[in-house]
């Protein structure tokens, strides 16, 4: 649907664009009887003459030429400060305690009986847990911050009346 609506729209527009068009006159733009020369110093709309070279005939003087006025810019450079931050990393030791567990064996007699009057004893083994603690030791990253400063060179003109500028510490004045 989206196709069939640009093209649609796109015919539409080259029909209305073409039927605008003006047909082409070969004599109308090669120099033919109907274009004008331009000489330079025509009369145009409000009376102005169009400069062709000479700056036409103003009642202007000339323009003077230039001359000192005695200023100077001077350039000046002042230091600012520019903090930031240096980031140091220190590893830290830290310990943790694991608590753990085993099974170790216990040894235990049992009384046990043979016929009716004889008794006798065994030695048993069982395992039974047994708790401990185990101490790991791992390093971790610790940051700190230092703030520093340090000086930066701000340059900038500065205006000062002098007779005379002198050129090792002064500039032209900009222009």
């Amino acid at each position: 649907m989206k196709k069939t609506g640009f093209f649609f729209s796109l015919l539409c527009t080259l029909m209305v664009s073409y039927s605008y068009a003006q047909p082409y006159d070969q004599q109308s733009y090669d120099g033919g009887p109907q274009q004008q020369q331009f000489d330079g110093n025509q009369q145009f709309d409000g009376g102005q003459q169009f400069g062709g070279g000479d700056g036409g005939n103003c009642d202007q003087p000339a323009c003077p030429p230039e001359r000192p006025m005695n200023d100077c810019y001077c350039l000046y450079c002042r230091y600012e400060p520019c903090y930031y931050n240096k980031w140091h990393c220190n590893y830290c030791p830290k310990y943790c305690y694991k608590k753990c567990c085993r099974q170790v064996p216990q040894y235990y007699q049992k009384q046990c009986c043979r016929y009716v009057p004889q008794y006798y004893c065994q030695t048993c083994c069982r395992y039974v847990p047994q708790y401990y603690y185990t101490c790991t030791c791992h390093y971790v990253p610790k940051y700190t911050c230092e703030r520093c400063c340090r000086y930066v060179p701000k340059y900038y003109y500065k205006h000062t009346c002098q007779p005379t500028c002198t050129p090792d510490c002064c500039a032209e004045a900009p222009r």
